[in-house]
């Protein structure tokens, strides 16, 4: 028999389990409000029986399990304790537990749709991947991230009164994906120490759900007790530490040997300069804030774990709010709205045992030459927290005031809003479509840049991918002061052309862009840095493939040679095992099958043949070939071929449209793409009209005639018979969320097959 849930919470987190904490295990994957003071166990309350579910296999446990943290926190700390505990139930050979942040290195893993995993988000990556638009990826991953992150999944939301308008975005998509349906049960937890109930009722989301307290029971707890009453003196601040030089020698003065002291400011800017005048007098503070590449941040978040005999002193912004576990003696902070100033009294004499700690408030901070540092927050947020702070004199919990004031957000996802989210064909100008009002009320919105050093004067060489190590997220605002004074680059997905971003250059959140590594901008001390001119170290490994653009095809490019009906049989094997781990519908299984034998019947085209057989004299129909090769048309991309091969011989749209979608690039509008002709012939994605599909060997047992490709289903006004129309009543009847998934399933197969062979293909050569 299984050990008791209780008994398997002691054993893996090594502490009794809380009362509240046991009442949220009796139902723990419905949807939920969860308001418990900091420092109490939230992120076990969620993540323990999510893991006595899986060691004790329960089927009714979402596969995965996402926490999203408020605006750019840390997710080391959470991510490390998810991993701690995973160790400690026995299975982590059996989950996967990642985190995503401005250029974590693991921003670019894949998951497979039956693979368990802890996910530890920030709310930029989390809400732009559920919202088909993943920040500082390229296109083509979108709708595996939208389908993965949206079903099946167990959705944790920390401290959602600091998440201002994705608050609002998350009970809308918990409404939509009701009403939408999906694939696999995706509940919603809220997390808050202070949240008014009221602020997640929205327009199609209009009922609160299940909440969960403290209680007597809790109370009489003397862990609890003694966390909600530890000792905090609270009082302002003196007129000095306005400034950095005046806040860092206030700092310096009431620092304890053997003890934390923690700075919290609302801007990079000002957390810069007073990091950089305690360092004159303090050896190695720790100064951490959004703004740093993956190595470094993760430098400084490692020291927070242990405190050396002469002490801590850590200047820090927004990223210490939420999910991170640290105590401190002294905190200076300044004045923030009332949600993040909770959050910030918690990380002071977090465990009780402390009657000497003390928090100071700083109203009105300044930076540079006395000029405002608010930060992204409205004067009138910060004027409520201010009016309460001047009224109190302890920051104990249970001496704090309830959260007021109305509600944290503007912008409300509408269902129209999803829809028109659901196609991504690229924009050829460049544009994408700006999703950031739905996530982010402020301006402060991220590129992510990164630096390298090439050789000669000219553009970046041809399309190196972007790795997630070399990526530092950077504000908007100052990523376009930063491109007036340097060459910037980035990278058209549509035109595959370099371009140097210039004061007319759209700029968009989650934009990825490239400069040189002499142009300065950044240190590995202080993060981004725009007015420093010391080159910046390149930590690319310049071995990377080539950017993902719209004619990529580099997963026909593997490092072995395999025949077309080799591969299409590895392809149907992996569906298979993917399939016995889904309940779908019959006729979605159908589909997928149907997909799966004839998703790459356009490989028949001969300008992709004539492509894997430049230097091969084989009379093979081929799917894979060593080496790197580019079709003499470009944009040829042949799942539109496919496709339009399948609704010649009558398959179903939804097979039809799998095919298509299996890269990524075509889904549910096609147009020509730039520099597309063919002597008044119509030409789309390489295809042109009337092109010829010879009879072949699909797979082992399935021959296929010749056909003749028409591309008039790619005309508007074609009766409603059009590609366009046809494919929108197919997402309108399963809803974008199901079409999304069963469209991942399929590129997962391809994916597994092409990364496993199997026995039927021929290695590369070394010289290949």
């Amino acid at each position: 028999m299984p050990k008791s849930y209780p008994k398997f919470f002691c054993d893996v987190t090594g502490t009794p389990i809380l009362p509240y904490q046991d009442r949220y295990a009796q139902n723990p994957f419905s949807g939920t409000l969860l308001v418990i003071p900091t420092g109490l166990g939230k992120t076990d309350a969620i993540l323990m029986p999510w893991l006595y579910a899986r060691a004790v296999g329960d089927l009714s446990a979402p596969t995965r399990l996402i926490f999203v943290l408020p605006r750019r926190n840390l997710t080391e700390q959470t991510a490390k304790r998810a991993s701690e505990r995973v160790a400690a139930a026995g299975l982590d050979s059996a989950i996967r537990v990642l985190q995503l942040m401005g250029g974590s290195a693991e921003n670019d893993e894949t998951l497979g749709p039956n693979e368990p995993a802890v996910i530890v988000a920030t709310q930029d990556l989390y809400f732009s991947r559920a919202l088909n638009r993943g920040y500082a990826r390229r296109p083509p991953r979108w709708p595996i991230d939208f389908a993965l992150y949206n079903q099946d999944c167990l959705i944790v939301l920390d401290e959602v009164q600091l998440m201002d308008e994705a608050l609002a975005t998350s009970t809308q998509l918990a409404a939509f994906r009701e009403r939408f349906g999906i694939c696999g049960p995706a509940p919603c937890v809220w997390m808050s120490a202070t949240v008014r109930p009221e602020w997640l009722k929205t327009v199609d989301f209009p009922e609160l759900p299940h909440q969960v307290r403290l209680n007597e029971e809790d109370l009489a707890t003397p862990l609890v007790n003694d966390r909600i009453h530890a000792a905090k003196s609270l009082v302002p601040a003196p007129p000095e530490c306005r400034t950095p030089a005046g806040c860092a020698a206030f700092v310096l003065a009431h620092h304890k040997p053997g003890t934390r002291s923690l700075v919290m400011v609302n801007t990079v800017a000002r957390a810069r300069e007073i990091s950089a005048a305690i360092r004159q007098e303090f050896r190695d503070p720790i100064l951490l804030h959004s703004r740093f590449r993956p190595g470094d941040r993760q430098a400084g978040a490692v020291r927070l774990t242990t405190i050396p005999p002469e002490g801590q002193i850590v200047v820090a912004t927004q990223v210490l709010e939420a999910g991170v576990d640290i105590t401190s003696r002294l905190l200076v902070t300044d004045v923030a709205p009332w949600g993040s100033l909770v959050q910030r009294f918690g990380r002071v004499n977090r465990y009780g045992g402390d009657l000497a700690s003390q928090i100071f408030w700083v109203a009105q901070p300044t930076v540079g030459k006395q000029k405002p540092a608010a930060g992204p927050y409205s004067e009138d947020e910060l004027q409520r927290a201010l009016n309460r702070l001047r009224s109190l004199v302890s920051a104990a919990p249970a001496d704090l005031p309830e959260e007021e004031g109305p509600e944290p957000y503007e912008h409300v996802l509408r269902r129209a809003d999803l829809l028109d989210l659901f196609d991504t064909t690229p924009d050829l100008s460049g544009n994408e479509l700006d999703i950031s009002r739905f996530i982010r009320a402020t301006e402060d919105k991220n590129i992510y840049l990164a630096w390298r050093n090439w050789e000669g004067p000219g553009d970046p060489p041809m399309r190196p991918e972007l790795a997630d190590e070399e990526l530092c997220p950077v504000s908007i605002g100052e990523f376009r002061e930063f491109a007036k004074k340097h060459r910037v680059f980035t990278l058209n997905f549509a035109t595959e052309e370099w371009a140097e971003i210039r004061k007319d250059t759209p700029t968009y959140p989650g934009m990825l862009a490239l400069t040189r590594t002499i142009e300065g901008g950044y240190t590995a001390t202080e993060g981004w840095s725009p007015e420093s001119r010391t080159p910046v170290p390149d930590v690319s490994s310049q071995a990377g493939r080539e950017a993902d653009t719209d004619t990529s095809d580099y997963r026909s490019f593997p490092k072995y040679r395999q025949t077309l009906s080799a591969h299409t049989d590895r392809v149907r094997g992996k569906l298979e095992g993917i399939l016995a781990t889904q309940k779908l519908d019959d006729r979605w299984i159908a589909a997928l099958r149907c997909a799966a034998a004839k998703h790459d019947w356009g490989k028949a085209h001969e300008v992709f043949q004539a492509t894997m057989h430049r230097n091969d004299i084989t009379s093979e129909f081929l799917a894979k070939q060593c080496g790197n090769g580019r079709h003499t048309v470009k944009h040829f991309r042949h799942e539109l071929a496919s496709a339009l091969a399948m609704l010649e011989t009558g398959e179903s749209d939804l097979a039809a449209y799998l095919v298509a979608a299996h890269h990524g690039r075509i889904r549910l509008s096609i147009r020509s793409m730039p520099g597309e002709n063919s002597n008044g012939k119509m030409l789309v994605r390489g295809i042109q009209e009337g092109a010829v599909l010879p009879s072949c060997e699909l797979a082992a047992g399935l021959s296929v005639p010749l056909v003749t490709l028409s591309l008039s289903r790619m005309q508007l006004g074609a009766g409603g018979n059009s590609w366009t129309e046809r494919m929108l009543r197919l997402r309108d009847e399963l809803g974008p969320f199901r079409l999304a998934y069963l469209e991942m399933l399929l590129r997962r197969a391809d994916e597994e097959a092409s990364a496993d062979p199997g026995e039927e293909h021929t290695a590369c050569l070394a010289s290949n």
